[in-house]
């Protein structure tokens, strides 16, 4: 196996490309050939396809894909391409099962294949979103108390003592320890010591992400986010983490995040590139486990039909990967609206019948701190759902398209809703009655379509 220090190595001495060529030429163009080659196409009739056969030719075309393409360093201008071999090693050696957390936190995070009467594991968090530092703990409190919410991957800090964080600046390490920090008192008081963290979420470069492993903060069997660039691109931020991470036993969580309708083309080209960036995450950053997050060039929601459809080829597409992978679900609503609970379930029911894990929500598009851990606990709840009832593809496909009929008209100018401590109580966590009884309410709804919870 690769390390990222030899991907360096690699990338020092491999083909110059300049990058809008590397974009539209090597890759959009080569997307556009592998769809074709493939017979990948989107069928926008349903945003649940249930094929089998596309999954098999969703991963062949995403393997070709990583295969001819490689990854693109950008410092470099410079491309680190992986031999057939190394892919499929990577593939291989890759991890089926990691026990996340310690003692009586830990839970076993798998891969799920669609069908597994399992329920999905839950990481609950704003996930990057800017969350004001006089309300990250309480924010993060709100997820840690909920019985189904697994493990934590919370907000990012963007302001410390008055000072705006910048990349590779002091301030950008001080945001990384204080998150942690919070981060580990919330731990504490919600009696889940113990719980996973997917942290370092302050990271601008690398430097919040070091300096809170070398603050013994973020700490071995935990993990850092490493997401591939738009698209199969790296930088020496994300390879540096990656190095240390596993120079210190911190897990590397890839983040696979195509633009739906940029240069990974539309849903089906999206899908290819999704897989294309997960094979390569596992060669370049020997990633644990992988965040499936297709985001749409205009909608931005994984909500929003094609990125469902997405989520979904690639949970197919992991029938022949056996990954533990993982659905970001980021709704455009935020708190307070019914729309934010209609895509929260949407797009859970979408992934875990797919035989995706499940991560948020978060709300906004991920810009506000607009939500509170009560809708992951939803999340679960769906999730949990889905599996012990053995929702299958077509069931969910009808599902998600009366969900849809709620709120998807509405994606291209959502209401971000209200921001937590306006709904939550800031000292306890606790959500007022009135979106306790909005949420009731929208359950009583998802039963009359077939959900009971």
């Amino acid at each position: 196996m690769l390390t990222p220090l030899q991907v360096e190595g690699r990338a020092r001495l491999g083909e110059y490309v300049e990058q809008r060529r590397f974009d539209l030429e090597l890759v959009s163009r080569r997307v556009a050939e592998l769809e074709r080659e493939h017979g990948v196409a989107y069928d926008p009739s349903c945003p649940v396809p249930g094929d089998a056969g596309l999954g098999r030719s969703v991963f062949e075309a995403g393997f070709e894909l990583a295969l001819e393409v490689g990854l693109y360093v950008v410092e470099e201008s410079r491309v680190a391409r992986f031999a057939e071999e190394e892919l499929r090693e990577a593939l291989a050696s890759a991890r089926r099962e990691l026990v996340l957390g310690r003692g009586l936190d830990a839970r076993l995070l798998w891969a799920r294949v669609p069908g597994d009467r399992r329920r999905p594991f839950v990481f609950g968090g704003l996930a990057g979103t800017p969350v004001p530092e006089e309300y990250f703990y309480a924010t993060a409190l709100s997820y840690t108390r909920q019985p189904l919410v697994d493990a934590l991957d919370h907000g990012s800090i963007q302001e410390v003592s008055g000072v705006r964080v910048k990349a590779g600046a002091p301030s950008e390490a001080v945001a990384g320890v204080r998150e942690l920090l919070h981060l580990r008192r919330a731990l504490r008081d919600s009696g889940r010591p113990g719980m996973h963290l997917l942290a370092g979420e302050s990271s601008i470069s690398s430097v919040a992400s070091l300096a809170a492993m070398s603050a013994g903060l973020l700490l071995e069997g935990d993990a850092q986010l490493l997401p591939v660039l738009n698209e199969l691109k790296t930088d020496y931020s994300q390879l540096t983490k990656a190095q240390v991470g596993l120079e210190k036993g911190v897990i590397g969580a890839a983040l696979v995040d195509p633009i739906v309708g940029g240069f990974a083309r539309g849903p089906a080209g999206s899908a290819i590139v999704s897989v294309a960036e997960t094979i390569l995450a596992l060669a370049a950053y020997r990633a644990g486990y992988v965040l499936i997050h297709p985001t749409h060039i205009v909608k931005k929601a994984t909500s929003s039909a094609e990125c469902i459809w997405v989520q979904v080829a690639v949970g197919l597409a992991n029938e022949h990967m056996k990954l533990p992978l993982v659905a970001d679900v980021w709704p455009a609503f935020g708190l307070g609206t019914r729309e934010y609970l209609y895509e929260v379930a949407a797009n859970t029911v979408a992934a875990a019948a797919a035989g995706l894990h499940l991560l948020g929500p978060v709300p906004a598009n991920g810009t506000a701190p607009n939500g509170g851990g009560l809708e992951a606990q939803l999340m679960a709840e769906l999730g949990a759902a889905v599996a012990s009832q053995g929702l299958g593809l077509s069931d969910a496909c009808a599902v998600v398209q009366e969900l849809y009929k709620r709120y998807g008209e509405k994606l291209r100018s959502p209401s971000y809703g209200k921001p937590f401590w306006e709904v939550y109580n800031p000292a306890s966590g606790a959500p007022s009655t009135g979106w306790v009884e909005v949420i009731r309410s929208v359950k009583a709804e998802l039963a009359e379509i077939g959900l009971g919870l």
